[in-house]
């Protein structure tokens, strides 16, 4: 019945979409979420015959997938996962027949009571709603679908407005055999609810009272009533992102997908300044402030070349700061400082979505739009170093990338313009390098720094 999914956009999603959205739309961001679903089995995964919507139903891994159904008519169910999760995203593609109700549910019990993200893909339905799955029945909308797959209905929920109009869903909601990516947070109890559609994000929710425990399965369902033998809901790239972690920590997902905690919370163990020195400044509350630190930049002593890069970061009234990657050597050019030896996702006290504003491949490439939070907040940012490919995504949103191998000429962008970066084409920066937390006269903590490499071949040394 009703649910709430995310997507899942791996490093194959590298074009922009061209939705028709009124807002600005970038694709969503989730490099650093862990796979619950391994695509061939059900492992870490069961099915519950505990709801009221059957004994069950069917489900069965095919091309990749968790397929669902009834197995005789009127008779559905969940399948959840063992773990529970409290604070959390979780992201997924989704490629259900038009007809069978469903949903992607939210700290579920095995009972299947939750907060359900709507997936009624279905005459009257909607996506990405949320609906009170046996705790009250509640259920927020802000469109509903109207006759078949490509028309809706705008329903007037002055909370959060619907974000598109009848024509400008039929460019953002993608018609089957294509799979349509999906994304949920829930935080909080009584929880904040957020989920998005294709990078679009479709509803933001708060509860008012406490239904569930703080902690719940994640279960996709196949609702009960009518004949759905023969049709089917699909899953895949079923995928999560604990929000709970304690700080400065790796969760078991993350240990098991091999990703690295670089900063332990309570030590600078690792890191030097640029110039290989120790940082004047101590940890703070558990965060590394380069501002005083006695260089350019706070660096791990080792480097590192094809890998994703998970941290949080807050910036001060006025910052300017940023993050470095690839940064070789740390010798700096003449007339110019270390900064110019690799790529800098800028860091700027500002809500713009300029080459120097928050989000920014620094003087290169311009965030698609603003999704920086101000000054004094947390954000969430992630950087993949893949290739010549580098993606810069946050807080949950893909906002720049570029190809290096699309940047062959000394001081030129692909269409024509100048940047400041003289004397070596980006084509031909080194693959490697060191990853820098920028002091740029202003405090600017970071914490939750991670990083997970990408193959073999390039393994940090």
């Amino acid at each position: 019945m009703k649910a709430l999914i995310v997507c899942i956009i791996g490093l194959a999603a590298w074009a922009l979409p061209s939705f028709g959205v009124s807002k600005p739309v970038c694709p969503e961001g989730t490099s650093d979420f862990v796979p619950i679903f391994d695509g061939k089995t059900l492992k870490g995964w069961h099915v519950s015959s505990k709801t009221g919507h059957g004994t069950g139903g069917k489900w069965v891994v095919q091309d990749g997938a968790i397929v669902g159904s009834q197995d005789k008519p009127g008779n559905g169910g969940i399948v959840i996962t063992d773990e529970k999760y409290g604070d959390f995203e979780v992201a997924l593609e989704m490629g259900n027949d038009y007809g069978p109700d469903s949903g992607l549910f939210l700290r579920s019990t095995e009972d299947g009571r939750c907060y359900q993200a709507m997936i009624d893909y279905h005459n009257n339905g909607n996506v990405m709603g949320v609906y009170g799955e046996g705790i009250g029945g509640f259920a927020a909308r802000n469109y509903r679908t109207f006759g078949d797959p490509d028309q809706i209905v705008v329903v007037d929920y002055k909370p959060f407005p619907c974000p598109f109009t009848p024509e400008e869903w039929k460019t953002l909601w993608k018609a089957q055999p294509a799979w349509n990516s999906l994304r949920a947070r829930i935080t909080g109890n009584p929880p904040t609810i957020h989920t998005w559609i294709n990078g679009v994000k479709i509803m933001e929710w708060t509860d008012t009272e406490r239904r569930l425990p703080d902690r719940g399965g994640i279960a996709l369902q196949v609702h009960g009533g009518g004949d759905f033998t023969k049709q089917f809901v699909r899953y895949r790239n079923v995928r999560v992102r604990r929000l709970d972690v304690p700080d400065n920590t790796l969760g078991p997902g993350e240990k098991a997908a091999g990703w690295q905690l670089l900063f332990d919370g309570r030590t600078l163990d690792g890191w030097k300044t640029d110039k290989m020195q120790d940082s004047k400044t101590p940890v703070e509350d558990g965060c590394i402030n380069p501002h005083g630190c006695g260089g350019y930049m706070m660096v791990p002593e080792k480097q590192y070349g094809d890998f994703i890069l998970s941290l949080d970061f807050k910036i001060s009234n006025g910052c300017n700061s940023g993050i470095f990657v690839r940064t070789y050597p740390l010798t700096p050019k003449p007339g110019a400082d270390v900064g110019y030896n690799g790529l800098e996702m800028q860091l700027l006290d500002s809500t713009g979505a300029g080459m120097h504003d928050t989000g920014a491949l620094y003087d290169l490439v311009a965030p698609c739009r603003s999704a920086m939070k101000p000054a004094g907040e947390w954000n969430h940012a992630v950087i993949t170093c893949d290739g010549p490919k580098i993606i810069v995504e946050l807080n949950g949103e893909q906002v720049s990338r570029m190809n290096l191998d699309e940047w062959p000429q000394p001081d030129l962008r692909p269409d024509g313009s100048k940047h400041k970066f003289t004397g070596t084409a980006w084509k031909d920066h080194p693959r490697r390098g060191y990853i820098g937390l920028q002091d740029h006269g202003s405090p600017c903590w970071f914490k939750n720094i991670k990083l997970l490499p990408l193959g073999a071949k390039h393994e940090q040394r």
